[in-house]
């Protein structure tokens, strides 16, 4: 909770800031709604474009990987093992 206490503290400052920025000849309410709209909007342009990004950065990792799955897949396990024994071949007749 206070950290959405903190967020609107900060965003309304923000917006305070930029309705003092608007000339005088407007009226502080117009300016303050006008300050307002461009902040979210700006917002919103930032965060679709950062979404856009991850899901586009997370669809190219998943058409890699199923490309890399597609291509090896007659490829067993490559590792050298060595020796093929069980457990309990390891450890002896118990």
């Amino acid at each position: 909770m206070k950290v959405v206490q903190t967020v609107w503290k900060v965003g309304r400052d923000g917006i305070e800031a930029g309705t003092n920025l608007v000339p005088d000849s407007v009226p502080r309410s117009i300016a303050r709604v006008s300050v307002t709209v461009v902040a979210l909007a700006l917002s919103l342009f930032v965060l679709k474009s950062l979404l856009s990004t991850v899901f586009f950065v997370l669809a190219m990792m998943g058409l890699v990987y199923f490309t890399f799955i597609a291509l090896n897949k007659d490829e067993g396990p490559k590792g050298g093992g060595g020796t093929t024994s069980t457990p309990k071949e390891e450890h002896g007749e118990v």
